[in-house]
């Protein structure tokens, strides 16, 4: 500063100006930095992610916060996994300290004080247990800045934010082949790979189909579920009756005690449940032994071979692996029927050789020697849920088959004993059941069949007043299941049968001049022929045991020729013979 001074006297040099400046000025300057926001509302995470509520793998943990900026200029909400400050950046997004490998997440610019979010999805690579630090940057254009005061939450919505990783899966099976009813169990190999706030549980799920929703089996339906366990869960089911054997699609899921789903190489895999074949089974009631038409069974002569059709047995049979296949076939593939005397037996009539006309009709001896047959009652079976199927069976018996009617030993032979029915199934897998045998008999009833195959009787040539011995035979045979006696009685014999004068002594020879007997003999000791209704000849054709061989006997006989014809020529006339149903005590 430049000072003056004035003297009395002599003013030194030229000056001669008495005034002194008083004042001057100058320019100041200052440049004030930006300021970081401020928080007004903490960061916290907007739906916890804590030990209680972890945050699943592939989903998002959520941070909010609010910041006011004294610049009234927008900010960021980074999240960092370290407590240093970040880095600002002019005009963008901020970074944590230590660059990106340090953060979780960061929001968009968000107005100065209005809340900001920052979102990050939790990875299969995170720990458990994650810390956070919540910072909130400016983007000033010249000095950006970032608050060095970090948030970490309050409660439960504080730091660290937890990820829950999947339970595993690693082996998955059944111990099937079972049967319908049994219990299917299956076992795994699985574990759950967090530990963090103490061991993580999972459950077993088990579906009939790949439907698992993530927390439940779908339409299809669940086997069966664990309980949650902390290792190699396992879960059983037992299976339903009916179920059809075959093999069924069981797939093995595993959920954590926080509903997250696993995974592992056996996750979602079919176990493949193997239900076993099993064999079928005939209620002994169920048995019922048939004529189509008649209460009794009535044999009747007809067809080539002389057995009589039409003959039924109609029973019920059960199976565990229903009444169905997988394939909406029949699981019953066919039924063998086995008919006897119950005085035979079902032991004594099983098997091919004991097949016998009178008493065993086994349906092991094939069908070229008794074909019977056997089928399905139609709507019998209504799905595979059903267990039940009607079935009848068709079958013939021969003429000679023991009949069972009576109350005594001369009405039949086995008057005492009935005629019983055993059946035994096949399903489609070749099981059988047991030869269940009817609980319940019926009777055979007589039948009185007979053939004469003799059909003429030939007396030769005679003079007048002259007779044979007894000596022409005609054979009665037994074709029914009886023996037989014989009715005879017969018609004059002229040259113009059948219209012979009878009162004629001269042209006629009458019936009574026939006589028979059950052997040959002289003629006196023959029996005289009637007209009818004629008599009864005790000839005691035993009842046929063997068709290829009916029994069989003769009636012989002779005539006399009156010494009062006249009339020569050829005399014709006819004799009936009539079965009788003999005793049953000379049947044999």
């Amino acid at each position: 500063m430049l000072a003056w001074f004035s003297f009395n006297g002599i003013r030194p040099g030229s000056w001669n100006n008495d005034r002194v400046k008083a004042a001057d000025t100058a320019t100041t300057t200052l440049k004030v930095l930006n300021t970081p926001p401020e928080w007004s509302v903490d960061a916290q995470e907007y739906v916890e992610s804590s030990i209680a509520n972890p945050t699943n793998v592939g989903s998002n943990v959520v941070w909010v916060g609010t910041a006011t900026d004294p610049n009234s200029e927008p900010f960021y909400l980074i999240i960092c996994k370290t407590s240093s400050t970040p880095t600002a950046a002019a005009g963008s997004a901020p970074t944590c300290a230590g660059g990106a490998g340090n953060q979780w997440a960061v929001s968009l610019s968000t107005n100065s004080g209005v809340q900001a979010t920052s979102t990050y999805t939790a990875q299969i690579s995170n720990p458990e247990n994650n810390p956070w630090f919540a910072f909130v940057c400016d983007a000033n254009a010249g000095t950006p800045s970032c608050n060095s005061t970090y948030k970490q939450g309050t409660g439960n919505g504080a730091s660290p934010f937890v990820v829950n990783h999947s339970p595993r899966l690693d082996v998955a099976t059944d111990n099937s082949p079972q049967n319908p009813g049994a219990i299917v169990t299956w076992t795994t190999s699985s574990t759950d790979p967090d530990s963090y706030g103490g061991q993580d549980t999972f459950r077993l799920w088990v579906c009939k189909s790949n439907d698992f929703t993530g927390t439940a089996c779908g339409g299809a339906g669940t086997y069966c579920s664990s309980t949650l366990t902390l290792s190699n869960a396992s879960c059983s089911s037992t299976m339903d009756i009916p179920k059809p054997d075959g093999n069924y699609t069981s797939y093995a899921y595993l959920t954590d005690e926080h509903n997250y789903y696993g995974n592992g190489s056996a996750y979602a895999t079919n176990t493949v449940l193997s239900i076993a074949n099993t064999a079928p089974s005939i209620a002994s009631s169920s048995i019922v032994l048939e004529n189509f038409n008649t209460s009794t069974p009535e044999l009747t002569l007809t067809g080539a071979n002389s057995q009589t059709y039409g003959f039924r047995i109609t029973f019920v049979v059960s199976d565990d692996n229903s009444c169905q296949t997988q394939g909406a076939g029949n699981e019953i593939a066919s039924n063998i029927p086995f008919i006897y005397r119950s005085g035979v037996g079902l032991a004594s009539c099983q098997d091919a050789g004991q097949y016998n006309t009178n008493n065993c009709y086994p349906g092991t001896v094939g069908a070229a020697t008794w074909a019977y047959s056997c089928s399905q009652d139609a709507g019998t079976c209504s799905g595979p849920g059903d267990y039940t199927a009607n079935f009848t069976c068709t079958y013939p018996l021969w003429y000679n088959t023991d009949p069972t009617v009576g109350t005594g030993a001369n009405d039949t032979q086995y008057f005492s004993q009935n005629w019983l029915g055993a059946m035994q199934a096949v399903d489609n897998n070749g099981a059988t059941s047991s030869i269940t045998e009817s609980s319940a008999g019926i009777e055979i009833d007589t039948f009185m069949a007979y053939q004469m195959t003799t059909p003429t009787i030939a007396y030769g040539e005679l003079s007048t007043g002259t007779s044979t011995p007894i000596f022409a035979s005609t054979t009665f045979r037994a074709v029914g299941n009886v023996g037989l006696d014989q009715t005879l009685y017969g018609l004059d014999m002229c040259t113009t049968f059948p219209s012979c004068n009878s009162g004629s002594t001269t042209s006629t020879i009458p019936v009574t001049d026939q006589r028979y007997a059950t052997s040959a003999t002289a003629y006196s000791n023959g029996i005289s022929l009637a007209y009818n209704p004629g008599a009864e000849l005790e000839l005691n054709v035993f009842k046929t045991t063997a068709t290829s061989s009916p029994a069989n006997k003769q009636t012989y006989w002779g005539i006399n020729v009156p010494i009062t014809l006249t009339l020569s020529g050829d005399y014709t006339g006819q004799n009936t013979f009539i079965g009788v149903k003999s005793e049953a005590t000379e049947w044999q």
